[in-house]
């Protein structure tokens, strides 16, 4: 193994004469600061507040966290958090939710940068492989386990993932850094930033990635390779005390190698094939803040989305417009949040061999309204908050979802938290609008009878999965509570809830058993080849309709140690269940009855002032993913071998060997590949 030419060539350009922007010491924490206690966080309230005193299920990944633990991606990331359903398919591709099953196509999450939403309303998910945000310029992410609908939306169901980035301020000087190893050609990033006068600040990168395919793949060879480049800038003004601002943009050029699964041929069968997909996907976002007076702000956030991506089952474009306004203000005991939003929708995809678009639906407008009260009940001892937020959007039309919470802290180290509220799962465009073929059935699995003549009984029938516009918005009523408590060298939180979900989309088979009719007759005349022509004009359908209900129920407890400066460790653990009730002839669309259990353990530890060692260890057990339960360890150490410089050495998926995270190949145009133990070596300079 060894670091690529272009790698050590970037190496050698960088000057050994930079000096580092903050060292390993630099960023120890307190007990606090692990637990994420004492830090502010904007995504449960849309407001700062202590996540200790939150009334959410939050869990926020530390910038420490980050550049320790070596991720060297956004989902990689996330593998971190107790109680977020990880999954990687493959080099390029993850499923990720959260209290539910995760898929390719996981909707129900939200998923944001700075407050920019990444929904798309063609199948209310993320391109994660396409996502691209400098791991080194991000402050925290604050992942919210259970409903937001109220303060962000009718997508935001099952949970919110805001990646907060660094002001710019934060950002000035010089980073670089370079990235090889046994699947990484390169990678390797420039960042540059300074001040604007008095009164603002700046910063630029750059990004290029060239990675490998998988070592191994399921009945046919892996091509997940992968080559990224992305440029953006952010800009922070502070004209005044009264006045702040931020404008940032980015774009990311991917070319990606992936394996699938479609119907290619007249043979309906679903075939494993491969492809490649290029996509552009920029984003322009600009923030207005003001300062009222000492008890009231007001925020005005507009922002720009563009993705665009040409692959073989689906060539798309996407664009939204997104306009939020609000305003916070404190009068006495009473704390009031109120806000507006647009949002504007363009979609367009061509028809292809897979898909077929029902049409009428270029153009989608939501908007909608939001309040949102909190009473201090009790001076400093009980909180009552509720609020409601209403919108509408072009496929369901009106809906609403209200909150209502309590929060009790009995003593200044603990805080207990109940919780009650409905939110709402807007049908996306696949569900509503769209047609897919889908792997064929063979006429002995849906006929009443069978003919004996294997060219009959085992031929695969076209079959299709339809979107309908009778599909309704999925409701889902939670009940949460939980439990937090700091003391001096250990702290603890603990999350329960439970949730009935109305209107689930489930998949209701119509097999058109008269369809038939006609070919029996023929049989029975001994017209086997005219009987075999007319069974390629024959079809089945898989209908997504609105009659299941869902329960979820489960929670999360994580314990956090740090008996010395040098060492911290975090222990959690997460169970959760998922059980549909279904009407018959129908099945689940999207994961089935089943029990996820997840063990995490973190371990950070500092030694000779300039080394320290991070290591991440999760056990995987789940009866959703057609998967064996696995045990994978993330192992790095990081030494500054000199002020400016620093080396690391990342292992990761250690002990776990080859194997696969994603075993739902039933999924339309999905084909998953073996996740192997990788190492990776870094450089960074800082100056």
């Amino acid at each position: 193994m060894k670091l690529s030419q272009k790698c050590l060539y970037l190496f050698m350009l960088i000057s050994p004469y930079v000096a580092a922007e903050e060292s390993l010491s630099n960023l120890d924490l307190d007990l606090d600061s692990l637990m994420a206690m004492d830090v502010q966080v904007t995504s449960a309230m849309k407001r700062t507040q202590s996540a200790f005193e939150t009334a959410s299920s939050i869990y926020v990944l530390t910038k420490e966290q980050i550049t320790r633990s070596g991720v060297t991606s956004v989902p990689e990331a996330l593998k971190m958090v107790p109680g977020l359903a990880v999954r990687q398919l493959d080099n390029n591709q993850w499923a990720i939710s959260s209290r539910g099953v995760a898929s390719r196509f996981s909707s129900k999450l939200l998923v944001m940068i700075d407050g920019q939403s990444l929904y798309t309303p063609e199948f209310a998910a993320v391109y994660w492989e396409t996502l691209n945000v400098p791991l080194y310029d991000i402050e925290r992410i604050e992942i919210i386990r259970g409903q937001g609908g109220l303060l962000w939306g009718s997508n935001a169901t099952n949970g919110v993932i805001n990646i907060i980035t660094k002001n710019s301020i934060d950002t000035r000087g010089v980073h670089a850094d370079v990235s090889s190893g046994s699947q990484l050609n390169i990678d390797t990033n420039l960042r540059y930033g300074s001040d604007i006068g008095n009164n603002g600040s700046f910063r630029v990168y750059g990004h290029a990635k060239d990675a490998q395919a998988s070592d191994k793949g399921r009945r046919i060879a892996p091509a997940d390779f992968s080559e990224q480049q992305s440029a953006g800038a952010r800009f922070d003004f502070t004209p005044n005390d009264q006045w702040s601002g931020l404008i940032q943009a980015d774009v990311t050029q991917s070319t990606l190698g992936q394996n699938y699964n479609g119907v290619v041929d007249s043979s309906n069968r679903n075939i494993s094939f491969v492809g490649t997909v290029d996509r552009t996907d920029s984003r322009i976002m600009a923030r207005l803040e003001n300062r009222i007076s000492p008890f009231a702000n007001q925020m005005l956030q507009t922002s720009w989305l563009k993705q665009s991506g040409n692959q073989t089952h689906i060539q798309e474009k996407f664009e939204s417009f997104d306009l939020d306004y609000q305003i916070n203000f404190l009068y006495q005991d009473l704390q009031f949040d109120w806000g507006l939003n647009y949002r504007y929708n363009s979609i367009s995809f061509a028809q292809s061999t897979f898909i077929q678009s029902g049409g009428g639906f270029d153009n989608l407008e939501q908007y909608g309204t939001l309040a949102q009260i909190q009473y201090n009940l009790l001076a400093d001892k009980l909180d009552f908050i509720m609020g409601v937020k209403v919108d509408h959007n072009d496929l369901t039309g009106w809906e609403s979802q209200p909150l209502a919470k309590l929060v009790w802290k009995p003593h200044n180290n603990q805080v207990v938290w109940l919780s009650a509220s409905k939110s709402v799962m807007v049908p996306s465009l696949l569900l509503f609008n769209d047609k897919f073929i889908i792997d064929g059935l063979r006429v002995e699995e849906v006929s009443p009878i069978t003919t004996g003549i294997a060219e009959i009984d085992q031929y695969y029938i076209r079959t299709y999965l339809n979107g309908n516009n009778d599909v309704k918005s999925e409701k889902s009523v939670s009940y949460e509570m939980g439990y937090r408590l700091s003391d001096a060298t250990w702290a603890l939180d603990l999350s329960l809830y439970h949730t009935d979900t109305d209107d689930v989309a489930v998949l209701e088979i119509d097999a058109n058993v008269d369809q038939f009719i006609p070919v029996f007759a023929m049989l029975q005349a001994g017209q086997i080849d005219s009987a075999l022509q007319t069974l390629t004009t024959t079809s089945i359908n898989f209908d997504l309709v609105s009659n299941a209900q869902l329960t979820t129920e489960g929670g999360d407890i994580i314990l956090t140690w740090q008996p010395f400066d040098s060492f911290s460790a975090e222990l959690g653990y997460s169970y959760n269940t998922f059980k549909y009730d279904l009407v018959d002839n129908t099945f689940p669309a999207f994961g089935f009855d089943s029990t996820s259990r997840q063990l995490f353990t973190k371990a950070d530890i500092h030694f000779l002032e300039q080394h320290n060692i991070f290591a991440s260890l999760r056990v995987e057990n789940s009866d959703a993913y057609g998967t064996e339960n696995y045990t994978a360890l993330d192992l790095t150490w990081n030494w500054t071998f000199h002020p400016n410089w620093s080396f690391a050495i990342m292992g990761k998926n250690l002990f776990a060997g080859s194997h696969l995270e994603y075993g739902n190949y039933g999924e339309t145009y999905t084909r998953p590949n073996y996740i192997d133990e990788t190492v990776t070596f870094k450089i960074t300079a800082k100056f």
